[in-house]
């Protein structure tokens, strides 16, 4: 019991299954707009090593974290319920076993799919250690920790892309706008925690610019999302009536639903809320549709030529 135990509290505070899995879906974003087929035979192989490698190096983004952020978040409460280590429920001797196998698993799986895999999956970890560790520890360099975000998550988009099979313009435009929206959520992070990181000393964007500063490049940030939302809704989005009935019904339901307010920054029915995750999560959603339905009308195509040869 105490070793099940041991493992929940692993998974759920130190490896932070949930955000791990959140961020492993954004990659999964990627898989799937790479696949050149929808047949379930030709992409299992490649499914297995993704859905295995980028798990593990999700959890070593968050773990890695995790070990370096213990003193910051032993005072703020918010962050000590998901970190075993802050909290006292597990030692670092143990963390450090942990984050050695976190490293070795996923680079054993991406070089049995490739080398130009296995650097890439260096460079994903490279950029998770850096982020949290010193010397680097990118996330207490102002400016450069939000850019490390665009940098991540880009490269999460690219990294699925890459396993499934391709990477063309329509993964890299994905790619550009998911990482502004990814920067947009540090920047929003950075605000929330403005004042217990100011008390330990940590120098985040927020910290260094200000509150205000920091409110208005949020505002310049989510206005360079929609800009960059625009190639995808443009070349994408309203080439399939399904895919346009889809990004519509979303952003009027989000509308009505969150009723964004003026002077409400920044709880979730602030209108940045509204524009980053509501207008952005309609486009991501229907660019998708529209890629699966491509690639459903080319094999249909494909047997109907087939047929009448």
């Amino acid at each position: 019991m105490e070793d099940k135990n041991t493992l929940v509290l692993v998974f759920k505070k130190f490896l932070r299954f949930k955000d791990s899995i959140k961020w492993s879906m954004i990659s999964f974003l990627g898989f799937i707009l790479g696949l050149n087929t929808l047949s379930i035979k030709p992409n299992l192989i490649a499914f297995i090593v993704f859905i295995s490698s980028t798990f593990f190096i999700m959890s070593f983004t968050f773990a890695i974290n995790n070990f370096y952020d213990v003193e910051t978040d032993k005072i703020n409460p918010r962050r000590q319920k998901i970190n075993a280590i802050a909290s006292g429920q597990l030692s670092k001797k143990i963390s450090i076993i942990i984050l050695m196998f976190l490293v070795i698993a996923p680079l054993l799986i991406s070089i049995s799919y490739g080398l130009n895999l296995f650097f890439f999956c260096a460079f994903l970890l490279f950029l998770g250690w850096a982020y949290s560790a010193p010397p680097l520890r990118t996330k207490n360099v102002p400016v450069v920790d939000v850019i490390w975000h665009f940098v991540g998550f880009f490269s999460y988009i690219v990294w699925g892309s890459l396993i499934s099979g391709s990477i063309n313009t329509f993964v890299l435009f994905m790619a550009i706008s998911i990482g502004i929206f990814s920067s947009i959520g540090q920047i929003g992070n950075h605000i929330n925690d403005y004042k217990s990181d100011k008390e330990s000393g940590t120098i985040t964007f927020a910290v260094w610019a200000g509150l205000d500063k920091s409110k208005s490049s949020l505002k310049i940030v989510t206005f360079l999302h929609l800009i960059f939302l625009l190639p995808l809704v443009l070349f994408y989005s309203i080439n399939n009536y399904i895919s346009i009935f889809v990004l519509c019904f979303i952003t009027i339901i989000g509308l009505i639903l969150l009723r964004p307010k003026r002077g409400a920054f920044p709880s979730n029915r602030c209108f940045i809320y509204f524009f980053t995750i509501v207008i952005g999560g309609a486009v991501y959603l229907s660019c998708l549709i529209y890629h699966i339905l491509s690639l459903i009308d080319f094999a249909t195509i494909y047997i109907i030529q087939i047929g009448i040869g």
